[in-house]
């Protein structure tokens, strides 16, 4: 998951370039051109399971917003025929384009296309049969989605402290930023119950065990040891509360974040153990791997 945190932040521009493209554009419908441009959405959508690079990821994104801007010109055509294979083509693109912007981290883009996927959904389920199954799940899907990317936007601006967390360990104003620390970790409480799955939410809050015990720990190097001693319980309370929901891999880190904050609120750590919170070369001090998942 680090290596997605990371990669995520790259393909910012790459994705909100492309996402100022989805508004639908006045041109004349081209039938022939719908289904060849929704299987190029379809072959860049898979494309991204093998190939996870910035680029990749604009030509999957730009492939699924030309396969939109067509299906959107041809939704109107008054031939029955292209009017269905234009509206299922629409749902298609708008599906992976959202998919894609949630891969690349990209949630309020995201919640715009789920937000006109329900749309879609909607303008579906007025020509379907009363009570299609398939529309309420692709409904329910969806909404859960959609809660998944206010998390996700929630997450980010949680995560967005980081320039102001190193300034203070350069300056080493622990207390401060144990302070800091803490709020960090309320936000994410709040983020993980923005979460549509249990999965999800234990990410989250895995999230937040790690800043309970980087809160800790900066507590505890500032000559706070009571704050310190708080903060480490409840990291341990929400590991516990978060594993049984947790990702095998974030299930592992979780196990980590517990020997940490039990073994500095026992003593079996001092504060700068494993490795110091003031080392701040690159070389000595490394904060928790975030894993997949």
């Amino acid at each position: 998951m680090r290596f997605f945190v990371i990669f995520a932040m790259l393909a910012i521009s790459v994705v909100a370039r492309a996402a100022a493209a989805t508004a639908p554009i006045d041109r004349p419908c081209r039938p022939e051109y719908v289904v060849p441009y929704t299987e190029q959405c379809t072959f860049g959508y898979r494309g991204i399971e093998k190939d996870r690079s910035p680029a990749n990821l604009q030509n999957a994104f730009g492939a699924c917003d030309r396969a939109q801007s067509v299906s959107v010109a041809c939704v109107k055509s008054p031939t029955r025929q292209v009017h269905v294979v234009a509206l299922n083509a629409l749902y298609t693109a708008v599906s992976a384009q959202s998919e894609i912007a949630m891969f690349a981290g990209q949630y309020a883009i995201a919640e715009s296309l789920l937000r006109e996927k329900l749309t879609v959904i909607e303008a579906v389920g007025r020509e379907a049969q009363p009570g299609d199954k398939g529309l309420e799940s692709a409904r329910a899907s969806t909404q859960r989605d959609l809660a998944d990317t206010l998390a996700g936007q929630c997450t980010w601006k949680a995560l967005s402290t980081a320039g102001q967390q190193q300034q203070l360990v350069r300056s080493r104003r622990y207390g401060d930023l144990s302070t800091l620390l803490k709020k960090k970790a309320d936000d994410y409480g709040a983020c993980a119950r923005l979460a549509a799955t249990p999965q999800h939410r234990a990410y989250v809050q895995y999230l937040r065990s790690v800043a309970l015990e980087e809160g800790g720990r900066a507590a505890q190097a500032a000559g706070r040891r009571d704050d310190a001693n708080r903060l480490y319980r409840t990291c341990l309370d929400d590991t516990v509360r978060a594993t049984p929901d947790a990702a095998p891999t974030v299930k592992g880190e979780l196990g980590i974040v517990t020997t940490l904050c039990r073994g500095r609120m026992t003593g079996r750590y001092r504060v700068d153990q494993p490795e110091p919170i003031d080392a701040d070369d690159g070389k000595h001090f490394k904060p928790l791997a975030v894993p997949t998942g």
